[in-house]
């Protein structure tokens, strides 16, 4: 295959495809691969060049010479994803105003809220040693996801959502089951954020039904995420970052001033494990997949990746951006893992605030409100923007008019989608297990999608040289690390919902008590 001549410009565009006599792989009966198929790729090929938008004199695809190989040019696939079909109406580009730091922040956001306080219940439960070794893993797991995501948007800069990475790989079926799980489980993750803002008003002093209190909470979830620009979003990002960094070091201060405020005075001294956790921590095998899950989880941002990219300057920084996201979260967690175990001791709680004196509960969840609220907003913005291209699927320029009409569907998405979590909010009314429950069934899912990106670019060359074949084992691995956790993840959670129910600790949906 070496020597082999590769197909025309016009092929290259349509990637991946065989050489040129090629048989068929193992890797090519996984995916769409008919003439039909191939040819739907034209229109995730390229997008509106911004500097120069013309209308074309003939709206056909051309070749083009070697020189404007790899520019922006119009093409009827772009237009008709941009504009609908070719009319008299001239084509217009996307907004492109997001840059390098705004798009790490609104990753950022997405990642690390409140949950970052119940990493010192994992390191209590399986020790510091494996928890440190597992950070490593999921860093690598995240930035892998994040690097092959990316590939697939420098390849096909077209692909703005997983719905339309679903639909490249599969057609509009695929496109369809894709969106489904990218909507649900941004219904999940509001739904989680709603609890902890009623939560924390609770721990504020509003000492009322937590029905109004998420309630509450929702509509101003609702409101705050009008903003549709990624730009302008990034603003709220980084000050939801600055809360949570805030919320972290007085936890890890209050904690070693006070020490476990849940420890009695004859209770024996702190002590810390290297591997494994004391008699007065949980510590069974489905405990250890539970908080393991926990850790998974927070190291997220997946379905942010391609809608990020789509409105940044220059899509290739996104490497950039991705790389400082795995750094700091990698850091941030190792260290407040170790401090706050260090400080805690087998006397952690999930949260650990729930180990702190009631005035720096009361301090911390004030502070981290920010943090509570963005983070579901940015859950959201995903899924709306995607159920608002769909909206306007053959009437592009009203998303770049932004007129009545616009900003009505957009109202109406966002009205939709916190409802639909408020409800999802009140009928699971268990706290500890949902985010296991979220990291086991749907963080894996979006984590399988990396690999399945990196076979179908690889599909006809898999086992070509000695990268590739590197390349092949690494994604069996990451299949295999997602399997595991979505099966022990998902049967732990199952195992602990029983529980709570056995021990009669979880009230009834639509509660006016506190969630467990």
């Amino acid at each position: 295959m070496d020597g082999a001549v590769r197909p025309s410009a016009t092929m290259d565009m349509l990637e991946p495809c065989p050489m040129p006599g090629q048989k068929r792989t193992i890797l090519t009966y996984l995916f769409a691969s008919s003439d039909k198929a191939i040819s739907r790729r034209a229109k995730f090929t390229e997008e509106v060049d911004r500097s120069s938008v013309t209308a074309p004199d003939n709206a056909s695809i051309n070749n083009g010479s070697a020189d404007e190989k790899g520019k922006p040019r119009i093409e009827d696939g772009v237009i008709e994803q941009m504009n609908g079909i070719y009319g008299e109406e001239e084509p217009r580009p996307l907004h492109r105003t997001l840059g390098r730091f705004g798009a790490f922040f609104n990753m950022i956001a997405f990642s690390i809220a409140l949950g970052i306080l119940s990493i010192p219940m994992a390191v209590a439960t399986i020790g510091i040693v494996p928890f440190i070794l597992l950070c490593m893993l999921f860093s690598f797991t995240a930035w892998y996801n994040g690097y092959n995501y990316w590939r697939l948007a420098m390849m096909y800069p077209g692909v703005h959502n997983l719905q339309q990475a679903g639909e490249l790989l599969y057609g509009p079926i695929g496109g369809v089951i894709f969106a489904f799980l990218q909507g649900i489980f941004s219904i999940f993750v509001q739904g989680s954020h709603i609890i902890l803002g009623g939560y924390a008003f609770w721990y504020l002093g509003w000492k009322d039904c937590m029905v109004g209190l998420a309630a509450v909470f929702a509509v101003i979830s609702f409101v705050f995420s009008l903003p549709r620009s990624y730009k302008l979003f990034s603003v709220f990002s980084a000050i939801s970052f600055t809360s949570i960094i805030t919320v972290v070091i007085i936890a890890m201060i209050s904690s070693g001033v006070t020490g476990p405020v849940n420890k009695d005075p004859e209770d024996p001294p702190r002590k810390l494990l290297a591997f494994g956790a004391t008699s007065k921590v949980p510590h069974s095998f489905l405990d250890g997949v539970l908080y393991t899950s926990n850790i998974f989880v927070s190291f997220g941002s997946t379905t942010a990746y391609l809608p990020i990219m789509a409105e940044m300057h220059h899509p290739r920084d996104f490497m950039f951006s991705l790389n400082l996201l795995v750094a700091i979260s990698f850091v941030l967690y190792v260290i407040v893992g170790c401090i706050m175990n260090y400080n805690l001791g087998q006397y952690t709680k999930s949260p650990s605030l729930g180990s702190l004196s009631p005035i720096m509960v009361k301090v911390s969840y004030g502070l981290g409100l920010p943090t509570i609220l963005v983070a579901g907003c940015c859950s959201g913005q995903v899924t709306g923007k995607m159920l608002l291209v769909n909206v306007f699927r053959g009437s592009w320029r009203y998303l770049l008019d932004r007129n009545w009409t616009f900003w009505g569907i957009w109202i109406l998405i966002n009205i939709s989608s916190w409802a639909l979590a408020f409800v999802l909010a009140e009928l699971i009314p268990f706290f500890n297990t949902f985010l296991g429950l979220m990291a086991s069934v749907f963080w894996t899912i979006f984590l399988g999608f990396a690999p399945l990106f990196y076979f179908w670019r690889h599909q006809h060359d898999y086992l070509h040289n000695w990268r590739n074949r590197l390349g092949t084992l690494i994604a069996l691995g990451v299949i295999g690390i997602a399997g595991f956790i979505m099966v022990a993840g998902t049967w732990a959670v199952a195992v602990a919902i029983r529980d709570l129910y056995d021990q009669g600790v979880v009230g009834s949906p639509f509660s006016c008590g506190m969630p467990v």
